[in-house]
């Protein structure tokens, strides 16, 4: 039983110094902020952190009637009406709107505003 509490600590230890030189390397690591034309930093809008399922993704777009076909294979559909947010690369590039038709796993979106490509992500 000691031994066993003994490994629990080496571990407990050896976790807490790899997640202290985790944090000091992302803090050395960061950049200045770009300034726009006023003057003031730029805010770069990222991507929240993604703890639940696997974000949507789009598979088909099409650009005459503005459109999205959206696979949700990796979550919950969500109802009809739902604004999501799309992301490139963890960047903000659009928004989207589900409409009919939905299927089991597919369903329509709206294109509310960006120029989204397959492959982007919606949350």
């Amino acid at each position: 039983m000691r031994t066993v509490r003994c490994h629990l600590n080496t571990l407990l230890v050896l976790a807490l110094v790899a997640l202290a030189f985790e944090v000091i390397g992302c803090a050395s690591s960061r950049r200045p902020a770009a300034t726009a034309p006023s003057g003031k930093p730029e805010e770069a809008q990222i991507a929240p952190a993604q703890f639940g399922p696997a974000p949507a993704k789009i598979t088909s777009i099409n650009t005459k009637y503005q459109f999205a076909v959206i696979d949700f294979s990796s979550r919950a559909l969500p109802p009809l009406g739902t604004r999501m947010t799309v992301y490139r690369d963890g960047k903000r590039v659009g928004a989207i709107q589900i409409t009919e038709p939905v299927s089991a796993r597919f369903a329509t979106a709206d294109i509310l505003e960006g120029g989204l490509r397959i492959g982007d992500e919606a949350r």
